[in-house]
């Protein structure tokens, strides 16, 4: 269905005096015969120009297991997927300059793509979608969103504080509100490589045995440095590549069930014989920059996900700041074992040009505090659990999360706890970025993260089941299970990770 919103909301009356409106996209998922009987679950996309059709099979997946006692809800965000699209006809990642007359042309919809803009859409397809008036007593209104989906709860959270359209908020990979870095991206992502290094060190039979006096992280230098001291006759140079192009690659595999191939992919740029050459142009082949990021995919809007990351993500810091300059943000990036890049060639430049972004509001930066008490569950790496009277805040963290990880969901807890006095905070091992999809579990068709979502919403106070952390599948650097054996297939070429 499709609902159909102003270009801007009026901040005083919530109505608009803008008589041009635009067109959001929702989209239901439920069991025939259950339709008006199962709690209302609306997943909220994370990244800011993801489509919901992203979340499509994890959807049907989730309302088939449970039989229809929960609907899920997914609505696109103004300007990306079905929603009326707003997009340059090549990618601004791929060619900013080529963008600059679209841009120009859809100044007045970009200047009004804001998070309080969406929230205030979300608001309002919320009271159209799942009015309370036709619910019964029993049924529930969850709302879920995941990374930067949290950020835009958040915001919907400052507009609601005195209703209730809504029995719960879901957060999965919390963005801070006060503490927004998207410039140290590649940073926080190299904390990560480090991490799992220490981790693959630690197992000693599965990963460090592999490696010269069992240290793992001196390979991860090593490679680097021989590019450096032997130039053309490196190993990856014989390849026609660089350590910042594997370090590129590699901080696209950096997710629960793919990290484990890392170690084996050092180990084998640094013994570089024959059958690790032909495995290596497997795995650039593989990892083409086309098949790594959605340029051009249905749906996706990058020029959206500029327009707000730069305004409200990009940093907490002054912009004009000479330490946010392009040439330190490269060096940031550069100085690392894995990183995308993408802040210091892409988002930075564009950002500096002053071309896109919108003025921030009175909710930027701060935390909502809500007067009508509703239960809220955030999942993010980390668990935490708010509880507000009647109002609820469930918190999950994983210890692993590679775009925010576990010190500033640490830090979220602190700050919102100050203002949540019950508040129940778990972190979940070995889980990744978005903790409901990067927390699966040996021999379970479905992850840690979603049973306890869905434990949470069906308890009759709130309470999640957690005997499902002990049961977090344990990172498989040897090769030995068939998911391990499989990835390697698909990214090696090869069954065998490690020879």
């Amino acid at each position: 269905m499709f609902a159909h919103v102003p270009i801007d909301w009026n901040i005083t009356t919530k109505l608009t005096t803008c008589t041009e409106t635009i067109k959001i996209f929702i989209k239901r998922y439920f069991i025939h015969g259950n339709e008006n009987t199962g709690h209302h679950l609306w997943r909220i996309a994370g990244g800011g120009g993801i489509p919901i059709s992203t979340l499509e099979s994890e959807a049907i997946r989730i309302v088939s297991k449970y039989n229809g006692t929960i609907s899920i809800y997914a609505m696109d965000k103004r300007s990306v997927g079905e929603s009326d699209l707003l997009e340059c006809p090549i990618s601004v990642f791929l060619n900013f300059s080529y963008c600059s007359s679209y841009i120009k042309e859809n100044e007045y919809r970009l200047k009004h793509n804001t998070f309080t803009n969406m929230a205030r859409d979300l608001q309002y397809v919320l009271k159209v979608a799942s009015n309370r008036q036709h619910l019964k007593s029993n049924q529930r209104v969850i709302l879920l969103g995941s990374s930067q989906g949290t950020y835009l709860l958040q915001r919907y959270l400052h507009l609601i504080e005195n209703e209730k359209e809504i029995d719960g908020v879901i957060l999965d990979s919390v963005v801070p509100t006060d503490f927004i870095d998207l410039v140290k991206h590649d940073k926080y992502v190299n904390y990560m490589f480090l991490d799992l290094f220490l981790r693959c060190a630690q197992d000693k039979e599965g990963c460090a045995n592999k490696f010269e006096d069992q240290n793992p992280l001196r390979a991860a230098y090593t490679y680097k440095i021989n590019e450096e001291i032997q130039g053309n006759l490196s190993c990856l140079s014989s390849l026609n590549t660089t350590s910042i192009e594997i370090g590129i690659k590699i901080s696209y595999l950096f997710f629960p069930l793919v990290m484990q191939l890392i170690p084996s992919l050092i180990y084998r740029i640094n013994r570089c014989n024959a059958q690790d050459k032909i495995v290596l142009q497997h795995f650039l082949k593989h990892t083409a920059s086309s098949s790594l990021f959605p340029y051009n995919r249905p749906g996706y809007s990058m020029l959206v996900a500029l327009n707000n990351d730069l305004t409200e993500l990009w940093s907490t810091r002054d912009h004009n700041d000479e330490r946010l300059s392009c040439e330190y943000v490269k060096g940031m990036s550069d100085n690392t074992f894995m990183a995308m890049q993408l802040m210091s060639n892409v988002y930075c430049p564009i950002q500096r040009s002053g071309v896109l972004g919108y003025n921030t509001d009175q909710y930027y930066e701060t935390y909502p505090i809500l007067k009508i008490q509703i239960p809220v569950l955030v999942l993010h790496g980390m668990l935490h659990m708010y509880k507000i009277r009647k109002k609820i805040l469930f918190v999950n963290a994983g210890d692993m999360d590679e775009t925010l990880p576990l010190p500033v969901a640490r830090h979220f807890h602190k700050k919102y706890s100050s203002l949540n006095s019950n508040l129940t905070y778990i972190e979940m091992p070995r889980t990744g970025h978005t903790a409901i999809d990067a927390s699966p579990m040996i021999d379970q068709d479905i992850s840690c993260g979603w049973l306890l979502v869905i434990s949470f919403i069906l308890s009759p106070t709130f309470q999640p089941d957690r005997s499902c952390l002990r049961k977090i599948s344990p990172i498989d650097f040897a090769g030995t299970t068939t998911n391990s054996q499989e990835l390697s297939m698909i990214y090696f070429g090869t069954y065998n990770m490690w020879d």
